[in-house]
């Protein structure tokens, strides 16, 4: 028996919009390279040679380029690899010059300008993607490490571990705020709307959550363990802890605040990294024990695939072309 027309039809538009599109970006920090894989296939466009230790990584907002830290290792990095994701090339390495230990980081709307933290500077430069820093902006704190940017692309907010705080940071005005929030701050999301933060303690193992616009922790989830990354859904629903011990993602409901499923990571996966697709369909996470990145299906709470990378993949992000 044939299926009508508009049937077919229909069917391969679902397949089409179930197939991942885009580029996965996985920076392996024992490894020293950066991992691309073509999504919709599963394979490996190419792995290429960094600077020691690239922790994190970011795509620009059109999907056509792509840039990881130079962290360091025991000796400090400064530079940030621009990545071409059509030609899978490193087209560009920026020295930073005296800023050092650069992390978390993030691409600025106009996809010509990066945010990036800098640790050893307690800072956050504006660089632009080919002619280095324009702006330095200081935020004081101790190890100002990761980093969650608003969708404008005007306020970004820093987790200071050793602070335990976390600053606003407005790029344009050079303005900053800093709140005390809880011991060993690091995983940090910034909802959609920029209303609240998001904040893990690695100490106290809770995700504190920071009323903007009062500026002040309105409440403190307690998580059982550290929540090393922590990540906003892009329509604001959802929010995602990395829980590396257990090897499980842990989706929280953002307005009710509790907790409604657990991702099951492959034994021993450490899951640290976190990124979802444009659409907040797919979660990617990297998974440091196992040398993949995990992908899951946010609908079904389903693991689908784990996808390989180089050795001690940790900052990942997805470039889709718009």
């Amino acid at each position: 028996m044939h299926r009508p027309l508009a049937a077919l039809l229909l069917s391969a538009s679902l397949a089409t919009a179930q197939t991942p599109q885009g580029v996965l970006v996985a920076g392996n920090k024992r490894a020293n390279t950066v991992s691309l894989v073509d999504l919709a296939s599963g394979r490996t466009l190419a792995e290429l040679p960094t600077p020691p230790g690239p922790h994190e990584s970011a795509v620009s907002r059109d999907g056509r380029w792509g840039v990881i830290t130079g962290y360091g290792t025991q000796q400090p990095g400064n530079t940030l690899v621009i990545l071409d994701l059509a030609t899978h090339t490193v087209t560009r390495t920026l020295d930073l010059g005296e800023y050092r230990r650069p992390h978390g980081i993030d691409v600025l709307e106009g996809d010509s300008l990066i945010a990036v933290t800098v640790e050893a500077n307690q800072a956050v430069l504006v660089v632009h993607r080919e002619r280095g820093v324009v702006r330095a902006i200081r935020t004081g704190e101790q190890t100002t490490h990761q980093m969650a940017v608003r969708p404008d692309g005007v306020v970004g907010y820093t987790a200071n571990i050793r602070s335990g705080t976390i600053t606003e940071v407005n790029f344009t005005a050079g303005a900053t705020r800093t709140l005390a929030v809880a011991p060993e701050v690091e995983g940090i999301g910034v909802t959609p709307d920029g209303r609240e933060v998001w904040v893990g303690s690695n100490t106290a193992g809770t995700i504190s959550i920071v009323d903007v616009a009062a500026w002040r922790v309105t409440a403190t989830l307690d998580q059982g363990e550290r929540p090393y990354r922590v990540s906003i859904s892009p329509d604001g629903t959802l929010a995602a802890a990395a829980l590396t011990i257990r090897s499980r993602i842990r989706l929280i409901d953002v307005a009710s605040r509790r907790a409604v499923a657990e991702l099951e990571a492959p034994p021993n996966a450490q899951p640290v990294g976190i990124t979802w697709s444009r659409d907040g369909s797919r979660l990617y996470v990297a998974c440091q024990g196992i040398n993949a990145v995990a992908e899951f299906d946010i609908a079904t709470r389903r693991l689908l695939r784990t996808i390989a990378v180089g050795d001690g993949p940790d900052g990942v992000a997805v470039a889709e072309r718009r």
